[in-house]
This record gives structure tokens, sequence and C-alpha cells, in this order.
């Protein structure tokens, strides 16, 4: 059976990465570490643990509008088959793109954010015609078929 991606496993792991944060907030806040080592570096994994969660759900999003193959979600924590109903039959499962697919897929918000002409790397742009000189202090040209004396 062709592999998938669960959405209620990975929601699941984010949710626990954010529940350990909180426990190791709470164990900062009531003096439950058992270093000062730990204490300074609690901060720091908490950070960490709600950055890393944060970069998912933000990748799950992409997943879920179409802007990114949800292969780039798999993880041991919740690849599945299709058709593998373990648990919860409610479960959105992902499919990841065929290569086919994604070479003619292109999503449509790529599309709109290049609104303006597209740059050359490397080339130089064609000279601009400039405005047409004019004569200083608004005196008058000679014809064009006169020879100034």
């Amino acid at each position: 059976m062709p592999k998938a991606i669960s959405l209620s496993a990975e929601l699941a792991e984010v949710r626990c990465a954010i529940e350990g944060a909180r426990f190791i907030a709470d164990a900062l806040a009531t003096h439950s570490l058992d270093s000062r080592e730990q204490e300074l570096q609690a901060p720091v994994s908490i950070t960490a643990i709600l950055v890393l969660a944060e970069l998912r759900l933000q990748k799950v999003e992409r997943v879920l509008r179409g802007e990114e193959d949800p292969l780039h979600l798999s993880g041991p924590h919740n690849t599945t088959t299709v058709g593998n109903q373990e648990g919860d039959g409610q479960d959105v499962v992902l499919q990841p793109w065929n290569q086919a697919e994604e070479k003619k897929k292109t999503p449509a918000r790529k599309k709109t954010e290049r609104s303006g002409p597209r740059k050359r790397r490397r080339q130089a742009l064609p000279p601009q015609p400039g405005p047409p000189v004019q004569p200083e202090n608004g005196g008058e040209r000679p014809p064009a078929d006169e020879t100034p004396s």
C-alpha cells in the first residue's frame, strides 16, 4: 500500500511538543528543576520547542493550501498507509504528489506573487531613450536643413 501522512498524528506530535514546553515552564516557575544549569537552560528549551512547533504548523498550513507537497511533512510519527484506519476513522490522510503532477501543478499563489516584469540575471537592460534635448535658455534651434553660421 502507498505511504500517506496522517494529519491527526502530525497535530498530536505538535500538541505533545507544546505540552512539553508547558511542563518545562511549570517546573521553572515552581523551582522544581534540579540544578542552576537546568534553570538557565529551560527558557532556551521552551523557545526552541515553540519555534519548532510553529514552523511545523506553518508547513501543515502550506500543505493544506496546496502550496507544498505533503511528502515534506512525512516523518516516522505521522506516516501511515492509504486505507489504514488505525484509531480514529475521521483522520485526514494526505497523499504525496506524484512527480508528474508536481511538474504540471503550480500553485496559484506563486503565480500572483510576481506582478511586475521579471528581472534578468547577469544581463544589462537595454538603454532607455531619454527625453529630447532642449536648448538652454529657451532659445530656438536652427532648422535642420540650414547650417549654423
